[in-house]
């Protein structure tokens, strides 16, 4: 992941840079080519923010795992090592990054704003963004209740099970696999550095497929990408959006008690995408 992440960040500077972007795709990173190139810029204390490439590049880690979520779906591997499909409010982040697209700078991005506030106040650090996730470990990956989880859960997902099951949400859809760890099958998505960029969005606009990869036929290997399932139940339902005069709470409200638990700002998101692709 951090790879992946580093990868994005080096085009990014070197594009600053006036360098090659190119070579942050092609490029093998390690002591020949890495964040040591730019701080041997003669141009990097001057154009770049150094001090912070190691929180941006955790920032980007992070985005990229709420894609993989998103678009590939995580699984979770329990003590027996059976493989279950995670659901929406294991991987929850009040923070969800899923729902936006990363541009350059970040420091300029709105939906980042207070991100860079708790930074610059001294209130904040690249391990944070893992800390936060509702129910996972952020050293292990595996499901656990936190202190807050309970809280977070109904304050984001309601109360569809009535007043007399305050934690419905937590205990049909977080307990049964507490203990198990989250897990992603890396036979679902691209096998080129290129491709994947493009499928979650992430290519820098500088980018071109190495010539190795042209001819190459996009697979994803076997299955495909799989959505979360309560991504997938929404657009089974509503396969042209959301009818007239139905809001997106109230469809969140309907899928999360039919156990697909979902917030109306993601089912919003999903609308958004689909109206892009057309």
């Amino acid at each position: 992941m951090r790879e992946l992440a580093t990868r994005v960040y080096l085009a990014d500077a070197l594009e600053i840079l006036e360098e090659d972007p190119q070579r942050a795709l092609i490029e093998e990173i390690g002591q020949e080519f890495g964040l040591s190139t730019l701080y041997e810029h003669k141009f990097a204390r001057k154009r770049l923010d150094l001090r912070n490439s190691g929180f941006e590049i955790e920032l980007i880690s992070f985005w990229i795992m709420n894609q993989f979520d998103e678009n590939y779906g995580a699984v979770l591997c329990n003590s027996s090592g059976n493989l279950l499909k995670a659901n929406h409010a294991v991987l929850f982040h009040p923070d969800q990054f899923s729902h936006f697209y990363l541009e350059f700078p970040l420091r300029e991005m709105s939906e980042l704003c207070t991100v860079y506030q708790e930074l610059d106040a001294g209130r904040m650090i690249g391990r944070d963004f893992w800390d936060r996730y509702c129910c996972l470990d952020a050293e292990t990956g595996v499901v656990k209740e936190k202190n807050q989880t309970k809280r977070v859960l109904r304050h984001y997902f309601g109360d569809p099970f009535g007043s007399s099951a305050t934690d419905g949400v937590f205990e049909s859809n977080v307990l049964p696999f507490v203990g198990s760890c989250v897990v992603f099958d890396p036979s679902v998505y691209p096998d080129n550095y290129y491709d994947f960029y493009a499928s979650i969005c992430l290519l820098n606009k500088h980018w071109t497929k190495p010539e190795s990869q042209k001819n190459e036929t996009v697979h994803l290997r076997k299955r495909g990408p799989k959505p979360a399932p309560a991504k997938r139940e929404y657009l089974s339902r509503y396969p042209d959006g959301p009818p007239d005069g139905v809001s997106a709470e109230a469809i969140a409200l309907e899928l999360t008690e039919a156990g697909f638990p979902i917030t109306g700002r993601s089912i919003q998101t999903y609308e958004r995408a689909r109206k892009v692709r057309k």
